[in-house]
């Protein structure tokens, strides 16, 4: 398969790649980070891939000894509350 065949199936980034190998290294398991913190596995995959990463969580994270450059920018919380309405003009 060629080169970029393969990073176009693979959307894994860089980081992701230092993540997952960071974490095999010391025996630490997705599944026992999600138990941990009170997520499913598939939630906690979805923080550290950066799809869903929460300031608490990544913050959490950061406790538990993972470095920050190995975890994904933390999103700014989003405004909560009515949409403005359309005017009428």
């Amino acid at each position: 398969m060629s080169k970029l065949s393969e990073l176009i199936r693979n959307k894994t980034t860089d980081r992701q790649v230092r993540l997952r190998s960071f974490l095999v290294s010391r025996g630490v398991k997705v599944k026992a980070l999600a138990e941990a913190r009170g997520l499913s596995p598939g939630a906690m995959g979805d923080v550290l891939s950066g799809r869903r990463p929460k300031r608490e969580h990544i913050d959490w994270l950061r406790e538990q000894g993972i470095p920050d450059d190995l975890l994904p920018t933390p999103a700014d919380p989003q405004r909560r509350g009515r949409k403005p309405t359309k005017s009428a003009d």
